[in-house]
């Protein structure tokens, strides 16, 4: 390319953006016009073979088409397919653009959860790449979602944002849209007289900015208000004088909601005729302008028109239709119109019962929204200050932020600390549970557990009718190794003892130390000639090795057991544990005199018993 032929090029691509900013900047104020020149941008593009121009061409195109058509499906799709192939080319500030476009056909889908995250991932390099206005842009959408949301104070926070960026530059539409939304919120939780004085100042830039594309739904909202406030006459004379000039094809919906709220005006004040004629337009509309606020609406409209016109039993079958085909909107203010014109028309009918449960409902839902309003009250006073004012103070909000990060984190070290304490008490407890149950020299339980233990296994066993065996277990010759060996031999010999005792294969078993060289081994499963057979099997390994460095030919460490099961006798017994014991110890005195080194079980019930 020669140096002539790339300094065209240069600025014929400069002349292109311009263009492309030119039309971006009228999308609101001369939404036809802002259509007109997008075409022609997107025919120049595909005849110049230029993708660029070719995508910036179908961008304003869908951004008007979105708000005209409102087909949100296919604007989600078309929009996330522009937004990949801008960012692809390296037009990332065009690619954040697009993101509110998408994000509204999100929430117009009930998808708000993915509209969130779309804008929350953007906002990064959105507050880096995007002007002001761009940026108040798409703080606005995400405060409108934050509010169909339920979170309130996010949605605020959003737009206090925005209003910082927006009263830095010249009035912009989005300065009025940002302005309205604030309004909507407070009058869709009945603080209509806050809602007021926002609605009025979006209203007036957009009359002073000529942006046609907002007039219908900042005069629709604003005479809704005024309606709200008992003041339809003042609703009306306003709307009839902005009548001539409203938009009608922008934004269908929108048109569909002023005509609406028109309708309500005149009807309020008895001009029935010519309410119908609003209504009979907006059901010629079609489904395209009417989505769920505008069907809602329209059917409370419906109905009042016809209470008013005297057409009590058409009414009362229109409120039963509706009854039978309820409409689920997130919106408290339309609830109670509906419950609140019911009970209108069902007095209107003669039925005074019917009038009164619904008047009944009517009261209750509002006690219920009592609370919300409420709050919305004071968001209102918080949000008219910062409106009026027309500056957010950045400084304060960082250092709220920084105050509820450090006071998060404080909290955070707290919670650990206590947490670390909570577990080191446990484990003190822990400690001491064991240090008052166990042997200290062999680890072993002790003889305070066993008697904690054993009137529950006896008890266990004899519901679940399944064999238990008690034994107890004495080192042979305990004395003599004592004596000859000394103690420190001595309790080897006993860790060693114990060790042996507790590898026996018995699921649940216990071992504990009895006495000074004795061990009490409970055997659950276990009848007395498996117990005794488990015994010895043990008793004849832990005889093969000794535990002591040394030892005589005349002394072998040995151990002798006896085993008693549990019977019926003893479970019986009032002394149950005790006489249980006292079994398998004259098993061990049978063994012991028996020559040591070997395992008795226990005789039957004795006859002196």
């Amino acid at each position: 390319m020669t140096p002539a032929a790339s300094t065209n090029s240069t600025h014929r691509w400069a002349d292109l953006h311009a263009q492309f900013e030119r039309v971006w900047g009228l999308l609101l104020r001369e939404p036809q016009e802002a259509h007109d020149l997008a075409l022609g941008l997107e025919r120049a593009g595909r005849m110049a073979g230029d993708p660029h121009t070719l995508l910036l061409g179908k961008l304003l195109l869908l951004t008007i088409r979105a708000r005209m058509a409102h087909d949100p499906v296919a604007v989600v799709a078309e929009a996330q397919r522009i937004r990949a192939s801008l960012a692809a080319q390296g037009d990332l500030r065009n690619a954040l653009r697009c993101v509110v476009t998408e994000a509204n056909a999100l929430a117009d889908l009930e998808r708000r959860a993915e509209a969130l995250a779309l804008i929350r991932e953007a906002l990064p390099a959105a507050r880096e790449l995007l002007d002001p206005a761009d940026l108040g842009r798409l703080l606005n959408s995400c405060g409108a979602i934050e509010v169909d949301e339920g979170r309130h104070v996010e949605a605020v926070t959003a737009w206090y944002e925005a209003l910082e960026l927006l009263n830095g530059i010249p009035p912009t539409a989005v300065l009025a849209m940002v302005m309205l939304n604030v309004g909507v919120m407070y009058v869709r939780f009945g603080n209509f007289a806050a809602a007021e004085p926002h609605l009025r100042d979006a209203l007036s830039l957009v009359e002073e900015q000529s942006l046609l594309g907002m007039t219908n739904i900042c005069a629709g909202n604003l005479a809704y208000d005024l309606i709200q406030l008992g003041r339809a006459d003042e609703a009306s004379r306003f709307m009839e004088a902005l009548a001539p000039r409203v938009e009608r094809d922008y934004d269908l919906r929108e048109y569909a909601f002023f005509q609406i709220v028109r309708a309500e005006a005149r009807s309020a004040i008895g001009q029935t005729d010519a309410a119908r004629e609003c209504l009979d337009e907006v059901v010629g509309l079609g489904t395209s302008a009417i989505d769920l606020q505008n069907a809602l609406y329209l059917r409370i409209a419906a109905m009042r028109l016809l209470r008013r016109e005297g057409r009590f039993d058409e009414a009362r079958e229109a409120l039963f239709r509706a009854e039978a085909e309820p409409m689920h909107i997130d919106d408290p203010i339309y609830e109670l119109q509906l419950l609140l014109e019911a009970a209108e028309i069902m007095h209107g009918c003669g039925d005074d019962r019917a009038a009164f449960r619904y008047a009944r409902q009517h009261h209750m839902y509002s006690i219920e929204m009592d609370r919300e309003f409420q709050r919305a009250d004071f968001l209102s006073l918080h949000t008219r200050y910062e409106v009026r004012k027309t500056i957010v103070d950045r400084d304060f909000e960082v250092r709220r932020r920084e105050e509820t990060e450090l006071a998060r984190l404080e909290i955070e070290a707290l919670n650990a600390a206590l947490a670390a304490r909570v577990q080191e008490i446990e484990r003190l407890q822990g400690e001491l549970r064991e240090q008052a149950i166990r042997d200290p020299l062999t680890g072993t339980y002790n003889r305070r557990f066993l008697q904690e233990l054993l009137p529950t296994e006896i008890a266990r066993c004899v519901r679940e009718s399944r064999p238990l065996s008690l034994c107890l277990v004495d080192a042979d010759h305990f004395k003599q190794i004592n004596d000859q060996f000394g103690h420190a031999q001595g309790d080897r010999v006993l860790c060693a003892l114990a060790a042996a005792l507790t590898t026996l294969p018995v699921d649940g078993l216990v071992v504990a130390r009895f006495g000074g060289e004795e061990f009490c081994v409970v055997m659950p499963d276990c009848d007395a000639l498996t117990a005794a057979q488990l015994l010895d099997q043990l008793r004849a390994a832990f005889g093969s090795r000794s535990p002591l460095p040394e030892q005589s030919g005349a002394l072998r460490v040995s151990f002798s057991g006896g085993v008693a099961p549990l019977s019926d006798w003893i479970h019986q017994h009032p002394r149950a544990v005790d006489r249980w014991i006292a079994t398998a110890d004259e098993a061990l005195y049978r063994a012991k005199q028996s020559g040591r080194n070997r395992i008795a079980i226990a005789a039957g019930q004795p006859q002196d018993d």
